[in-house]
């Protein structure tokens, strides 16, 4: 009866470990996950603009599905499988020689034959890892950047093309896929292979040296846990090498120099001072503060991208009253930025501290947004992403309104969206005096000509 209690409490023991080990594995890969994607995303943040641009959406955005899934396979799966085979294959070992040096001999060495061959086989997993993530890689970015555009290709008569490009790569990427699971699954048969003729050769040096049944049914049993964590190794070294690619990537986009954006609210109004040279032409600009002026140069896009701390040039020097502290800077581009969500949410993405609906209202109206707010929904109508849908007109009174709600110190404006709203320039210029203090840089022609008396040309 003693003997029973054991066996059933050892039983219990060893399946609430199983459950907590499992449970803390799947917190300590979501945790790594986590962790990742805050250090990702804060890098994609940091980069400078023109350095974004050049790469593909796609790609960045596989950084944040396939990449941090393998780290969280690897942490959460992997890394335990091999510590929890650590912990178990010596400890059965021990025992197993214990209660019999000579089968524990025999079948140690069977089993490390066995190890050495899956060692050999395993050499080559990472190379199909490689591949299988180049083509799983392709087709994801290929997906998630045709996806926003697939009614337009439609209207091009290229669905069809697109549709036979994408079979192609599925095809590959099967090939790829069962020729990595193939050498992963040859892992795993190779140790039960190695595990079956352990447990031969232990039957037969029993039966020559003529070794008590109870004692041979003791080690076989010891031997099928050691069996477990075996072939779990395989298993945890398709994570490591899943992991090991992703990591390359992850790491080499980590190590890219990124822009430090400080943004913080200023407590007087703002001198912008640039100077400098690109491409052997001297820049010499001054923006007096809390004034527009305009800036003219072949470069001009270059140098308000840089002043607006989007990008760095080695050829630029800007101060911010004397300072290399970025202000707070609201900078209007060609293309309006938005996230998805109420009206109320995009007219203060700038803010800290939200202001109340009756301030936003009245900024809004002030530039001429009144017909959005006259809407059913109000504030709280959805806009699409980036502003899909609003006119270039009121995606720029949007920006402007983001601008003064969120008390920017420097405004720069190079949009083509300014330079198309010639006619309505005083709609927008009265209210962004009146409701705002920063100092104003209109980049390329973006200033009406009564304003020139105050701009510096460079």
């Amino acid at each position: 009866m003693k003997t029973v209690v054991q066996l059933a409490g050892s039983g219990l023991v060893a399946a609430t470990c199983l459950l907590i080990s499992r449970y803390r594995a799947e917190a300590l890969g979501q945790s790594y996950a986590i962790s990742l994607r805050h250090t990702l995303y804060r890098q994609i943040a940091r980069l400078p603009k023109s350095r974004h641009e050049q790469r593909r959406i796609g790609a960045l955005s596989l950084r944040f599905v396939g990449d941090l899934s393998a780290a969280r396979l690897w942490f959460g799966r992997g890394l335990p499988d091999v510590w929890s085979a650590a912990v178990v294959i010596p400890g059965a070992a021990t025992i197993l020689f214990f209660l019999n040096p000579g089968l524990a001999l025999n079948s140690i060495a069977m089993l490390g034959i066995a190890f050495s061959a899956m060692c050999t086989l395993a050499w080559h997993l990472e190379r199909r890892h490689r591949k299988l993530r180049s083509r799983r890689a392709n087709i994801a970015i290929s997906m998630i950047e045709r996806i926003a555009i697939a009614p337009e290709l439609d209207l091009m008569g290229r669905t069809g093309r697109e549709l036979r490009k994408l079979d192609e790569q599925g095809a590959m990427m099967r090939r790829d896929a069962m020729a990595r699971r193939g050498r992963t699954a040859s892992l795993q048969a190779t140790l039960q292979l190695g595990v079956a003729f352990a447990g031969l050769l232990m039957l037969w040096h029993a039966s020559q040296n003529s070794i008590a049944p109870a004692t041979v049914a003791a080690c076989l049993s010891v031997l099928a846990l050691i069996a477990l964590p075996l072939q779990n190794l395989a298993g945890a070294w398709d994570c490591y090498c899943a992991w090991r690619v992703a990591r390359e990537k992850a790491a080499k986009l980590l190590s890219e120099p990124g822009v430090l954006r400080i943004g913080a609210k200023q407590a007087e109004p703002i001198v912008v001072e640039v100077t400098g040279k690109i491409d052997r032409t001297p820049i010499s600009y001054f923006a007096k503060s809390g004034t527009f002026s305009t800036l003219r140069s072949e470069h001009a896009s270059v140098v308000a991208r840089c002043i607006a701390g989007l990008d760095t040039h080695d050829g630029i020097d800007v101060r911010y009253s004397g300072q290399h502290s970025t202000p707070k800077v609201a900078f209007i581009g060609d293309d309006h930025v938005g996230l998805q969500g109420s009206l109320r949410r995009s007219a203060t993405l700038m803010c800290r501290k939200r202001p109340s609906d009756r301030r936003i209202a009245e900024v809004m109206r002030r530039f001429g947004l009144a017909d959005l707010l006259s809407t059913a929904s109000g504030l709280d109508q959805r806009l699409a992403e980036n502003g899909n849908g609003l006119s270039a007109h009121q995606t720029l009174c949007l920006d402007l309104t983001r601008a003064v709600l969120g008390k920017a110190d420097v405004v720069v404006i190079a949009s083509i969206r300014w330079a198309s709203c010639q006619h309505r320039l005083t709609e927008l210029l009265t209210p962004l005096r009146e409701l705002s203090s920063a100092t104003v840089i209109l980049a390329e022609d973006a200033i009406p000509l009564n304003l020139k008396q105050n701009s510096k040309v460079i």
